[in-house]
């Protein structure tokens, strides 16, 4: 029901968000550096509950970044699913033979990217830990929000690695 057809999708981001916004390689990673700082405020966020936990600060410090985070990335996510003609946000059954096969080599590159992610958490998870000592006392809160952020990580990875790749179309030839 949530799937949208290439005409609906053509319609739809037509007007907006405007083409100024994506219609060059330069500008595409501009919002997918956006897209990015804005997976950045959960880790923050994270950062915020493990020295600030438990406490009303961290608490509405949490739901402000979140909430943040939330709004810029629906705004990248709009302009990228645009952007990339639809690679990122159609149904499979809608994309061509050539759209199919660059969706999976955004994907196997995204699954990597979340694997370096969980490495460059675990060390440094590792190198965080005191000399000696076999526990590392995190608040549950910066556990949680941690996990949401390597979940988000994981989910836009693949949008922001469409966006990051796709080319320049080609110049008209009228011109």
């Amino acid at each position: 029901m949530g799937e949208l057809t290439p005409g609906q999708l053509e319609a739809r981001y037509r007007d907006w968000p405007p083409r100024s916004w994506y219609a060059t390689r330069g500008r595409r990673r501009l919002l997918v550096g956006v897209g990015a700082a804005a997976a950045g405020l959960i880790w923050i966020s994270a950062i915020v509950c493990y020295y600030l936990a438990p406490s009303a600060t961290a608490m509405w410090t949490t739901f402000a970044l979140g909430g943040a985070a939330l709004v810029i990335y629906v705004v990248v996510y709009s302009a990228l699913v645009g952007a990339t003609r639809g690679v990122v946000g159609l149904a499979e059954r809608h994309l061509d033979e050539r759209q199919s096969r660059e969706r999976r080599k955004i994907q196997a590159e995204a699954h990597r990217a979340t694997t370096v992610t969980l490495v460059a958490f675990g060390v440094l998870l590792l190198s965080a830990m005191p000399s000696g000592e076999m526990v590392i006392r995190i608040p549950a809160a910066a556990i949680v929000m941690l996990m949401f952020g390597l979940l988000a990580t994981h989910v836009i990875m693949p949008s922001l690695i469409a966006g990051w790749r796709m080319s320049d179309p080609p110049d008209d030839e009228d011109e």
